[in-house]
């Protein structure tokens, strides 16, 4: 179904700058609201005529209001012509239209892309940069009702006026009532959750009915998720919304609520919701390098941004060496004197907190690949986990548990090197500090490289254990050297040096993971069972 112009013939597509279609022949302007169908019962189906794009490739799935030419796959990168057949999709009840123009968009991401060091050379080409898209995507919306009624609720506040603390606590009579509403999620297995909620929000007081016209000349995606997905948390966030009022009006008190689920289900009255399907406009532009795809995607509304750059490897390294020559010339010109133990400490201590570094980009990898937080990918297994995670109460998520075991050992190791480098000791309890110190960040660097290679057998790339251990071997080297405590300055700065090795490693390995991070494996849409999203 194309959107004929009623004075040439000519196809019309939806111009953003104006928020009307116009004519790609003669330049005629005309209102969305003039445009009708030739079937006026069109408009209350629940369904519409659809040219449905099918990439040969990832298995990605892209509708347009009309035939157009599809010469490349936005969510793969792939060049082959996409196949197209016609079909009915699901009629989505309101659209926000597109606020920022392809224009626009192109000089937003450049503007973001001037912030960025060592960018690849083919991400600022104009043949590249011209490639942004404008995809509709789908986003369940949902509606929670509050019915009319009165709770009791317990309340507490705690304050501080002068030299007195002051803890009150009250009883609260609340009429509840109400619908709770604005809770849109994304919809499409071929758009990713993250990227989702790096681009949030839409504002919805910017929506109208849905009309073919505001896709015309633009493409939307497949709906894939179920409602059910998000029913769960949409009624979650509906009821603390509701505690959140009356915490609110009631002067910001600490109310006290029930700990399970249906017990405040059943106090708040919340018994299902309803959902509808909006579409919501994205830029989409998509590069495809070795295997891998890296997307920047723009909230078409707003114009926020989410950018996959990668690093260039040269670039860096050539800037890193010159910056080293400069400030080593700089610091050889200083008039102090470190002795070569410490200089092993300091080493040491780089090492670690380059380990902890280059651990943590490991992590993040090994949570975007197995979609740890990434509530869109559903599938059966996924839910039992959940369901078996929830029984455990007070158990925390890995992220928390690592990043405070991190904390806490990083912090071990800094209070120790400036404790045994700066305080005036005697030669008997330097003798101890050094090896010390070498113990403190063994451990740390054992922990990490158990860590690390338990997190790379679940990701594609495995090379991360490498660094890891030669960090374990060059500070057990240095613990042994610390036990022996050597009377020759030659050994610890061979240890420095080995750990400076160890933090090159690192470095090395950091960027390549860096560049893995930033780009994503070619997706595979064959199978469409929930958000199986790619990162």
């Amino acid at each position: 179904m194309a959107i004929k112009c009623p004075s040439c013939g000519g196809h019309m597509a939806f111009n953003v700058p104006t928020q009307a279609l116009k004519c790609r022949y003669c330049d005629n302007d005309m209102h969305i609201d003039d445009y009708s169908l030739s079937n006026e019962a069109e408009t209350d189906k629940d369904t519409y005529t659809v040219t449905v794009y099918k990439c040969p490739n990832c298995g990605a799935e892209l509708f347009a209001p009309d035939d157009q030419t599809v010469a490349y796959c936005s969510y793969c990168g792939g060049e082959s012509n996409l196949t197209m057949k016609q079909e009915e999709a699901i009629r989505p009840k309101r659209i926000v239209p597109f606020k920022i123009s392809k224009e626009q968009a192109v000089e937003i991401y450049e503007s973001a892309l001037s912030y960025y060091l060592y960018v690849p050379k083919e991400l600022k080409e104009g043949e590249h940069i011209n490639s942004f898209r404008g995809i509709y995507i789908p986003y369940l919306s949902y509606e929670v009702d509050i019915p009319n009624n009165a709770i009791d609720l317990k309340a507490t506040k705690d304050y501080t006026i002068g030299k007195w603390d002051y803890h009150e606590t009250y009883a609260i009579d609340a009429e509840i009532g109400g619908t709770v509403k604005g809770m849109s999620f994304d919809a499409s297995s071929s758009f990713d959750d993250s990227i989702a909620r790096e681009i949030s929000p839409f504002d919805t007081t910017d929506e109208e009915d849905f009309k073919e016209a505001y896709v015309a000349g633009f493409y939307s995606d497949k709906l894939t998720t179920p409602p059910e997905t998000y029913g769960e948390m949409v009624e979650e966030i509906a009821i603390d919304t509701v505690y959140k009022g009356i915490a609110e009006r009631a002067g910001y008190v600490d109310v006290k609520v029930p700990k399970e689920h249906s017990e405040r289900k059943r106090q708040t009255g919340v018994a299902g919701y309803r959902h509808r399907v909006d579409l919501f406009p994205v830029w989409f532009l998509t590069w495809k390098n070795k295997g891998r795809v890296a997307y920047s995607v723009m909230n078409g509304q707003t114009g926020k941004l989410s950018m996959d750059i990668p690093v260039n490897t040269k670039a860096f390294f050539k800037v890193s060496g010159i910056a080293s020559i400069i400030l080593f010339v700089i610091s050889s010109l200083l008039p102090m004197f470190i002795l070569p133990k410490t200089i092993s400490w300091v080493a040491a201590v780089f090492l670690s907190i380059s380990s902890i570094v280059f651990s943590r980009e490991i992590s993040k990898i090994y949570y975007r690949e197995n979609h740890i937080f990434d509530i869109g990918n559903v599938n059966i297994k996924r839910k039992k986990q959940d369901k078996d995670k929830k029984k455990k109460k007070n158990a925390k998520s890995p992220r928390k548990k690592s990043s405070l075991f991190g904390f806490l050992i990083g912090f071990i190791i800094v209070a120790a090197t400036v404790f045994f480098g700066t305080m005036d000791m005697a030669d008997g309890i330097k003798n101890k500090a050094n090896p010390l110190v070498y113990a403190i960040t063994l451990i740390f660097q054992i922990h990490l490289f158990i860590m690390t290679t338990n997190r790379v057998t679940k990701i594609e790339k495995k090379t991360a254990p490498i660094p890891m251990l030669i960090g374990v071997i060059v500070l057990g080297i240095g613990l042994l050297i610390g036990i022996k405590n050597p009377a020759y300055d030659y050994w610890y700065y061979g240890m420095a040096i080995l750990c400076l090795l160890g933090m090159l490693a690192n470095m090395l390995s950091m960027i390549n993971y860096l560049n893995y991070l930033t780009t994503r494996p070619v997706p595979d849409f064959f199978r469409r069972e929930g958000a199986d999203h790619g990162k």
